[in-house]
């Protein structure tokens, strides 16, 4: 696919221009348009899929998906108090995130591979060690473990600069992790392969997960929203293999949310701009032979705790399965197995 110009960028190159003047807003965006291009043009995102063909899909069209989740997160560079460096870096912040994922999934977010795929496609690379250093840090913090060997990647992230003009790395590399979190959905896997049984074994739930899930930022209302919705076929009472998908499926669901409220939750202890995020809703919206069922079932509300967590994230499906079910009755899994049995499509 050809590159899109993101709601971010467009926003961005009117923002350089704003705060820096047109010769030099148009200087700092061709700067990032350049970098860009290069990346684009040679096919590099695409490429990934040769070292990771089972990976969601991690080609441009994430990075897109990635840099409009930014700017939902965000609202307004200037309201926020972001530099125009701040604008610039981020979205290179975000070009650059997941290409270490060329040299295969371990190891991806480490900086020297992000730093060899900037000094490949950055022309002079030379004359820009500031913002290589700048880059590739806060672009490894998106995932992976710290120094210290644990997930607080963003602990160890400290303020910067670029030719004299503060960075807020801490700030920047928070939002690029929490939009990185959200950016999921059915545009990161194909249905067919799904269908066919033709991803490998263990990639196949994440696959199953990008399915069924819409994520929604609403920063007016200061929550993010979850939709999953998941189909059973008319004769699921019957088919035990399929009950068990379904089993495995909603515990995986269970999974994700509570690591994307955790996400939620230590980013904005880093970002002033996530403060507004105070809660995720959860809702599961259930379906037969693809006709829509008329279950009772409340979302699933995630509120702020405290304190905030630091690296003590949910670690398998398992034990998110018995968090949700202690603390939301109407999640007991084998009950919605159960009406998923007994479901009839009936027209009054």
């Amino acid at each position: 696919m050809s590159w899109n110009t993101t709601k971010y960028e467009k926003a961005m190159k009117d923002y350089l221009i704003a705060k820096l003047g047109e010769s030099e807003g148009e200087i700092l965006y061709t700067d990032y348009e350049s970098l860009r291009n290069e990346l684009i043009k040679d096919n590099f995102f695409r490429e990934i899929k040769i070292n990771e063909p089972f990976l969601s899909d991690h080609s441009d069209r994430h990075i897109m998906d990635v840099q409009n989740r930014a700017y939902k997160l965000i609202g307004d560079f200037e309201g926020q108090g972001l530099s125009a460096i701040d604008v610039y870096c981020l979205a290179l912040m975000i070009l650059f995130h997941d290409v270490g994922n060329i040299f295969g999934r371990n190891g991806h977010d480490s900086i020297p591979r992000i730093a060899e795929v900037y000094n490949q496609y950055r022309t002079m690379p030379q004359n820009y060690g500031e913002e290589r250093r700048v880059i590739t840090s806060g672009a490894s913090a998106h995932s992976g473990k710290s120094r210290a060997g644990c997930k607080d990647t963003l602990k160890y992230i400290t303020k910067d600069s670029i030719k004299e003009e503060e960075v807020n790395l801490p700030e920047l590399s928070a939002i690029l992790r929490f939009a990185d979190e959200l950016a999921e959905g059915q545009h990161r896997t194909c249905s067919f392969l799904i269908d066919k049984g033709l991803y490998d074994e263990n990639s196949m739930i994440y696959h199953k997960y990008a399915s069924i899930a819409e994520i929604r930022v609403d920063r007016a209302l200061g929550r993010i929203v979850i939709t999953y919705t998941i189909n059973v076929s008319e004769n699921f009472n019957e088919n035990e293999e399929e009950q068990k998908e379904i089993i495995d499926l909603i515990h995986f669901s269970f999974y994700r949310a509570i690591k994307l409220d955790q996400e939620r939750r230590y980013t904005k202890y880093y970002s002033s701009i996530l403060l507004p995020f105070k809660y995720v809703t959860v809702l599961y919206k259930f379906e037969k032979n693809y006709t829509p069922l008329d279950f009772d079932i409340k979302p699933i509300v995630f509120e702020d705790k405290y304190p905030v967590p630091g690296v003590d994230f949910v670690k398998d499906p398992e034990q998110a399965k018995n968090e949700i079910e202690k603390n939301h009755p109407d999640f007991i899994l084998e009950d919605i197995i159960n009406l998923l049995r007994i479901a009839k499509i009936e027209v009054i």
